[in-house]
């Protein structure tokens, strides 16, 4: 494992810290922290996963 693979994050926004324990749950990450965002009133938290990042986007189109 490379450096760079150590210091990956998969980084996905939530309303909750609950959430981001879901997202763990559905998709087999592993949720490595949990940061509050003060500057949004709904997406509250961050959710910090130990893995390369994803997006939803990625299957959104797929043919």
């Amino acid at each position: 494992m490379s450096e760079n693979d150590k210091n990956q994050e998969n980084i996905h926004s939530a309303t909750n810290p609950e959430e981001c324990e879901k997202m763990q749950q559905k998709y087999g990450w592993k949720l490595k922290d949990v940061r509050i965002n003060k500057k949004q009133e709904i997406i509250k938290v961050d959710c910090i996963f130990d893995s390369e990042q994803t997006s939803f986007e990625d299957s959104r189109y797929d043919d």
